[in-house]
């Protein structure tokens, strides 16, 4: 069971939001890849957060969960003309990821919006960091030469209000990074005002503050992350756009498991528990990937070192190698997996038929409320039944 606290993701909200008071008509586009759990869009939403969407699927929940209120930033790459036309007609920001794009959205549209953007990659220019990659290998955004052609080509379809988007790190906490981020935005609206006459009318610099998943870590300082970006854009007057998911959500989540058979000796100990990498996939995917692990009612007890596994028919099903936890761990202990309120219910599937876990909000009151159930085989089953 995945477990969300109510009063943390406002408390990050609200640190969000004072970061960047410098800046005229702030929005952070929440992510919703990140979580795309209806009741936790509807809390982000009251905080008065806008959404950054990257498919249909996630337009649509925005839609139907009626959160669109504070705008929505249509981030996508290889998108079919429907698409396109349902975040048009939802109000959406659209960012296209290529200079190609720009024609393909006239066309789709009848015409280009009033405001548009298009994604920079700034290839060797800014490097990434271990999560994201290097931005030369990544498939997302468009050269500096393109993004001046369609910021032209925007302008002659009769784009207004002309943007610009990156994205370049990932779970980052330096505030130097971010100022090379923001640096490089400055620099590039320069030479569209410079050489062409094109003012820039909002910058999007991205996500990607990061969250210490280790306790030992020191928690990023995100005044001191605002203060970077101000120091590079807030003279420029415009509205800066984010889109953090991460920050928000992720240490206010918590994955709840029971240890099975308990610790079972072969060429190595194995600490078994009743859920499978399926609900933490980001652990298969990234390679630097920890989370802190509490046993409850084990603090203090000696600890050795084990493999976490569940009971998925995969090698790639240990969640966690060579960790020490308690040595007295018993079946049915309790294990509480932290730091798991981004990218990890998103990221979870059914491989080997393994179901995915249901999600709970914890109110501020202390009540809780169950805001996912858990799936069942009948879901999925779901699908071919009756074919």
């Amino acid at each position: 069971m995945f477990v969300y606290d109510q009063l943390g993701i406002e408390t990050n909200a609200k640190a969000l939001h004072e970061a960047f008071r410098w800046s005229p008509q702030y929005v952070n586009h929440f992510a919703v890849k990140a979580t795309p759990t209806p009741e936790i869009l509807r809390i982000i939403y009251d905080t008065g957060m806008g959404f950054d969407c990257s498919s249909r699927g996630e337009l649509m929940m925005v839609d139907q969960t009626e959160v669109g209120g504070h705008g929505i930033f249509y981030s996508s790459n290889n998108t079919p003309d429907r698409d396109y036309q349902l975040a048009s007609g939802l109000g959406a920001i659209i960012n296209v990821d290529k200079l190609p794009y720009v024609e393909q959205v006239a066309q789709a549209l009848g015409g280009l919006p009033t405001s548009m953007a298009i994604r920079y990659n700034p290839g060797a220019i800014k490097q990434g960091n271990d999560i994201i990659g290097d931005p030369q290998q990544s498939k997302f955004g468009d050269t500096e030469e393109h993004v001046l052609d369609a910021l032209q080509a925007m302008r002659r379809g009769g784009v207004e209000r002309l943007g610009l988007h990156t994205m370049v790190v990932s779970n980052e906490k330096e505030p130097d990074s971010f100022a090379e981020t923001a640096k490089m935005m400055r620099e590039l609206a320069d030479k569209a005002s410079t050489l062409f006459g094109l003012e820039i009318s909002f910058i999007n610099v991205g996500g990607g503050l990061g969250i210490n998943y280790s306790p030992e870590e020191d928690p990023v300082d995100v005044a001191a992350v605002g203060q970077a970006i101000e120091s590079e854009l807030g003279h420029l007057g415009v509205p800066i756009l984010t889109e953090n998911g991460r920050f928000i959500t992720g240490p206010n989540g918590y994955l709840l498991t029971r240890v099975t058979h308990g610790i079972i000796e072969s060429h190595a100990p194995y600490l078994q528990i009743d859920t499978s990498i399926n609900n933490m996939a980001r652990l298969a995917t990234v390679t630097a990937a920890y989370h802190h692990i509490n046993i409850l009612g084990r603090d203090g007890d000696l600890t050795r070192p084990m493999h976490v596994v569940g009971s998925m028919c995969a090698n790639t099903d240990k969640m966690f190698k060579d960790r020490s936890l308690p040595a007295s761990i018993q079946p049915g202990d309790l294990m509480v997996i932290h730091d798991a309120g981004a990218h990890s219910r998103a990221n979870s599937h059914n491989y080997n038929f393994r179901l995915r876990a249901g999600e709970v909000i914890v109110r501020p009151n202390g009540q809780h409320q169950l805001i996912r159930r858990h799936e069942t085989e009948e879901h999925l089953f779901a699908t071919t039944k009756g074919l």
